[in-house]
């Protein structure tokens, strides 16, 4: 009689309560549900396409039709520097006569011809492609996780599926950070896929269009630093692209009016006040200017300067520590934001 009166769980209540899906758990829910959106499938194909894109193009400028007739024009232009040459020096000598002064100089011993490098004609190096396409192709990528991680968010307070889930899972700041952890591993893998296919298909380029050696091509200059430490900024500058869409979703919670917030910047403040206000010198507070510092690890600007006597328009240069630590701030600016105002405010 006393055996049926004793539970079968006999451990405290506190340790057999259940205590819900981990964020682990969580964050794989939300990735799944990141790549069955439509949006996303689209994305992966636009950046496909355009990768393509960019590597058909540097086919063509390194086919051997194209390298043809580069050395058809090198060859013309070795053949009349010579012609132009005497012809300076003949108006020289008339310039000095006329003028009687024999110190006349009109630089004609300074136009000496051009090289294979002047000209372009450098062996197809995939280092060099993939370096190229990579920086082309950081801020299409960076905007496609912007808009990625806006709609991923801003779609689910437009349905009202942002209230069934805070209903499943009640713990706001937990509900945030793991959407913000499945865009971040989205747009890492969107920066990766890009990057991969960038470098696999400048290899192939340089394969197939790589001259024969009679032709003597120099090779063009090695980069500055390993391809992965650039692959590394294109992620990071994705990355952080993907949390600031998806903390202005947790912000403004609709797509069109977060799309219509990044456009209006765009134009009013990259397009025309950075450029227009104070003669330049808001540049440095540019964030396309900041992208372009911290992906190629420097960006010039022009700016005006004024001294006692006068005011100029110099050359100013933006550091890469300046660029990260911009766009570092930034992101955390935004996310921080997006947060607290996700937490406080009412989700219908």
């Amino acid at each position: 009689m006393s055996n049926t009166l004793i539970s079968p769980d006999s451990r405290p209540r506190a340790d057999v309560r259940p205590h819900g899906t981990s964020i682990a758990g969580l964050v794989g829910v939300e990735l799944r549900r990141l790549w069955w959106r439509r949006l996303t499938k689209v994305a992966v194909v636009a950046v496909v396409l355009f990768i393509g894109a960019t590597v058909y193009n540097a086919y063509n400028e390194s086919s051997p039709e194209r390298i043809a007739r580069q050395l058809d024009d090198y060859r013309s232009m070795q053949q009349e520097v010579p012609r132009m040459l005497e012809q300076c020096r003949a108006a020289q000598a008339q310039e000095r006569e006329r003028s009687g002064d024999s110190s006349v100089d009109l630089g004609c011993e300074q136009q000496q011809p051009p090289t294979l490098q002047d000209m372009g004609l450098v062996l197809p190096d995939a280092d060099t492609i993939t370096v190229g396409i990579a920086q082309a192709g950081a801020l299409l990528l960076a905007f496609v996780a912007l808009l990625l991680g806006a709609s991923f968010v801003g779609a689910e307070f437009a349905s009202g599926s942002m209230g069934t889930w805070l209903t499943f899972a009640p713990r706001r700041l937990r509900v945030a950070g793991t959407k913000l952890a499945a865009i971040a591993v989205g747009a890492a893998a969107l920066a990766v896929l890009a990057l991969t296919l960038a470098n696999l298909g400048a290899r192939m380029v340089s394969v197939v269009n790589r001259p024969g050696s009679d032709l003597q091509l120099p090779s063009p200059p090695a980069p500055d630093e390993p391809l992965a430490l650039l692959g590394l900024r294109v992620v990071a500058l994705v990355v952080g692209a993907g949390l600031g869409g998806a903390a202005l979703g947790l912000l403004l919670r609709h797509t069109a009016g977060i799309i219509g917030v990044v456009l209006g910047y765009a134009v009013v403040v990259e397009g025309f006040a950075m450029n227009s206000l104070l003669q330049g010198r808001l540049q440095q507070w540019s964030a396309l200017k900041n992208i372009q510092a911290f992906v190629e690890k420097r960006a010039t600007y022009y700016a005006e300067d004024c001294t006692p006597s006068r005011c100029d328009f110099r050359e100013h240069t933006l550091s890469y520590t300046h660029g990260w630590v911009f766009l570092l701030c930034a992101v955390l600016l935004v996310v921080a934001v997006g947060v607290l105002s996700f937490r406080r405010r009412d989700v219908s």
